[in-house]
């Protein structure tokens, strides 16, 4: 993975949150995800891929910045990705 296309991936998940938190729509932010995904998915590391895969958005944009991802007790299980 480049290090464009982890910036690109990183404020596209930034700007997500930030719709999100305006209460905003999201619909454009997931289609630029998906095809960033796409993009990176034969370079990215397995982590980054797992967290993308599952949609733990939260974990893919705190990998990006620190390089790893610290469990939260108070995280909530829905942001873990394993749940529909």
């Amino acid at each position: 993975m480049t290090t464009l296309q982890a910036t690109a991936l990183k404020e596209t998940l930034e700007a997500m949150f930030d719709s999100i938190s305006k209460k905003e729509d999201v619909t454009k932010h997931l289609l630029q995800i998906s095809r960033l995904q796409q993009e990176v998915a034969p370079t990215a590391s397995p982590q980054l891929k797992h967290y993308l895969q599952n949609r733990s958005y939260t974990k893919a944009l705190e990998y990006l910045k620190t390089g790893f991802v610290i469990e939260h007790p108070k995280r909530p299980d829905c942001d873990d990705g394993d749940h529909p």
